[in-house]
């Protein structure tokens, strides 16, 4: 095999195993992130200064400022962030990076290899629970190892004189080593990547200082773009997000690229003169120059956190799913009575309810289709964090046997909730289609509007638990109650304007709508079960304060 195509293939093997630890790291990281470690961020979040040390840890973990936000903008979602809060760990996330530029200048072979020997074991054989902790240490060792194979692969590439005479063809033109930086960032999705390899020239003398320094902002700038290209068809906190840390990048930028032709052409000591005074390395110097590029707006940002977080909210407001998605009563952390929790965790199935009432409103005439796709989206959102919420407290070890009883009624109203939700979102799908059909038929508008007055009943229950509502649901949603029947009529008055193949649409459109109603009932029963009031939270908060003082005492 020829020398080239062997330091290709290197080249390709470092990438690929760069990308699989990327994504072999995400996965376990996902695993990891449930609700007690997603209160622990929120708690180490709570100052500026905690926040940059997330954020570097964050960059370290995960070697992907892509994935990073994506774990952010959920706890954004879930409100156990602000953006105010979220801002300073973005700017961690920068500094981390260029820690980690400054760290790959080192040989690092050894602890790579013994990292990816000690968690391989560990994972192979170690306890089970442990095996998400030990797959993430092993993607970050990979990781490492991935930029260690493409470096020894760039290396060799010195002695290629096709490469030598590419490389001395731009050599001296540093805008071309930025944009450069920029392309083949967006190709390799990672600044840290194409900026490892590249100190490996710096120090082997196919570059100059300067080409190094531009190559590394351009790096950074393409992480940013890279950033915003996939940010195109988002929106809410997920564009406030990408926002920011594309207008932290382009500010560096706007800053340092001008310095450095000022310095170049006029000789004043300023950033060049800087890194060549701190170490006499070149990939020493190219990697404190990413440092810098970070570091910078740093200070003047974190004493605009509200400005900023502002001017984010002005440019791309919430949007419908996130305000309905955002928990109003489950707040982390949540509070250590778990008759308080639960009650807590009452209020916001009643909002998930009320959701699930909007949703039918969507399907009313006149309202447009992606109206109750963003109802649906909503609803999944807030009842995954009602669901992580109920695990939690269901986790404790000071639950008394009645709150258990408690809890598995709660567990059993919010599988009842979510199979209302996965039916609206099949009647949706055959109420548009029968009134794209027939417009005049009168089964569509007759089955929300039968749909909606029951599921009011039951959204009262939720707030009160009066016996004589709960009868009066028992009795709509019984098999020949006054709920279905109304459905039935309009069913078998349209039945006979349709076609054959029309008319199967219809009856899965009732059959959805009798499955509708049953959960309706099964979740007025639970409901039913539950039985805590309000007056019997105060007396569990009274009960408990009063033993917290007898402790005490």
């Amino acid at each position: 095999m020829s020398t080239q195509a062997m330091i290709a293939a290197t080249m390709f093997a470092g990438l690929g195993l760069f990308f699989f630890a990327m994504h072999f790291l995400c996965v376990n990281l996902k695993r990891l992130a449930d609700q007690k470690l997603k209160q622990r961020i929120a708690r180490l979040t709570s100052s500026a200064p905690a926040g940059l040390s997330v954020g570097a840890i964050l960059i370290v973990l995960t070697q992907s400022g892509t994935a990073a936000v994506f774990l952010l903008v959920g706890l954004l979602r879930a409100g156990m962030l602000t953006l105010k809060q979220v801002q300073p760990v973005i700017l961690g996330l920068n500094l981390g990076a260029g820690l980690i530029v400054l760290f790959l200048t080192m040989d690092i072979r050894i602890a790579v290899l013994l990292l990816i020997g000690a968690t391989g074991v560990l994972y192979a054989f170690g306890p089970r629970h442990k095996e998400q902790i030990t797959g993430a240490a092993i993607g970050v060792g990979l990781l490492f190892l991935g930029l260690q194979i493409m470096r020894d692969a760039a290396s060799q590439l010195e002695t290629q004189a096709w490469f030598v005479h590419f490389v001395e063809s731009i050599a001296g033109v540093p805008l071309l080593a930025f944009f450069a930086g920029i392309v083949l960032t967006l190709f390799a999705q990672s600044s840290i990547a194409v900026s490892a390899v590249m100190i490996v020239f710096l120090q082997s003398g196919l570059l100059s200082l300067q080409d190094g320094i531009m190559f590394v902002y351009g790096a950074n700038v393409g992480g940013s773009i890279l950033m915003m290209l996939l940010s195109i068809n988002l929106s809410g906190v997920q564009r406030q997000v990408a926002l920011y840390k594309f207008g932290l990048n382009i500010g560096s930028a706007l800053i340092l690229v001008p310095l450095f032709y000022l310095e170049t052409m006029t000789g004043l000591p300023l950033v060049i003169f800087l890194v060549s005074s701190l170490s006499d390395n070149p990939g020493t110097q190219a990697a404190l120059a990413y440092v810098l590029f970070n570091v910078l707006p740093v200070p003047v940002l974190l004493l605009l956190l509200n400005q900023s977080a502002d001017l984010l909210r002005r440019i791309s407001p919430q949007t419908r799913v996130e305000v309905g998605a955002m928990p109003k009563h489950l707040v982390p952390p949540f509070p250590e009575p778990a008759c308080i929790a639960q009650r807590l965790v009452e209020l916001e199935l009643i909002r998930l309810l009320q959701l699930i009432a909007d949703g039918f409103d969507c399907l009313r005439v006149g309202r447009k289709s992606g109206d109750l796709h963003e109802n649906l989206e909503a609803t999944a959102a807030l009842h995954k964090i009602i669901e992580e919420a109920v695990n939690d407290i269901a986790a404790r070890r000071t639950l008394l046997p009645e709150d258990h009883e408690r809890i598995d009624m709660l567990v059993r109203i919010l599988y009842t909730v979510g199979a209302m939700r996965d039916t609206l979102k099949d009647l949706g799908s055959e109420i548009a289609y029968l009134r794209r059909q027939r417009p005049e038929l009168t089964f569509s508008d007759s089955a929300i509007e039968g749909l909606d007055a029951i599921l009011s009943v039951l959204i009262s229950i939720a707030h009160d638990r009066d016996a004589d509502t709960l009868e009066i649901l028992a009795r709509l949603t019984s098999k020949r109650g006054n709920g279905i029947n109304a459905i039935k009529v309009a069913y078998l008055q349209d039945e006979n304007l349709l076609k054959m193949r029309d008319r199967g649409r219809l009856l899965n459109a009732m059959n959805l709508c009798e499955r509708l109603i049953w959960l309706f009932g099964e979740t007025g029963r639970a409901y039913g079960r539950v039985g805590r009031s309000q007056v019997e939270v105060l007396s569990c908060v009274f009960e408990t304060q009063a033993g917290l003082k007898r402790q005490r005492a």
